[in-house]
């Protein structure tokens, strides 16, 4: 699978789905795809919530021809029911995949950009504060430590 048809497949999944700050969810897709270095970590941006949030399995994405490589950072970067957010990123992490931190990385960036909210509640604020920042910063770390 190549980008274009990457793009129809997350677009017919995604379709209806809003994001916090009700925009359409694929323009956050697409964002994160859009800072992907190479065209397989623009497919990996793209890709990157379709096992958490749609019916979309592993198999499913290999069957439709995504790669192995592909696959397992999508896989990497889907969050387990009930797991923690913190207990999340740590798995990230401790996977040493520099390609799945990366993604992870932007995709933290833009969830914590909360010019994307129209009205901004306190709640917005903690999230970033609490959630998003310690472990945007633990990412950030975990990629140092791999150009080294």
């Amino acid at each position: 699978m190549n980008i274009e048809e990457t793009q129809k497949l997350v677009k017919k999944y995604f379709e209806g789905k809003l994001d916090k700050g009700g925009k359409p969810y694929i323009k956050h897709l697409e964002y994160v795809s859009s800072r992907g270095r190479n065209e397989t970590e623009k497919i990996m941006g793209l890709l990157h919530d379709i096992l958490e949030d749609t019916n979309l399995t592993a198999n499913d994405l290999l069957n439709l021809g995504f790669s192995k490589e592909i696959v397992e950072v999508v896989e990497i970067l889907t969050r387990k029911k009930g797991e923690s957010y913190n207990n999340y990123i740590d798995s990230i992490i401790m996977t040493k995949n520099e390609a799945a931190l990366y993604i992870k990385k932007i995709d933290m960036e833009h969830n914590m950009d909360l010019s994307r909210i129209k009205n901004i509640q306190i709640k917005d604020i903690l999230r970033v504060k609490k959630k998003y920042k310690p472990n945007y910063e633990k990412i950030c770390k975990a990629l140092k430590r791999m150009e080294k």
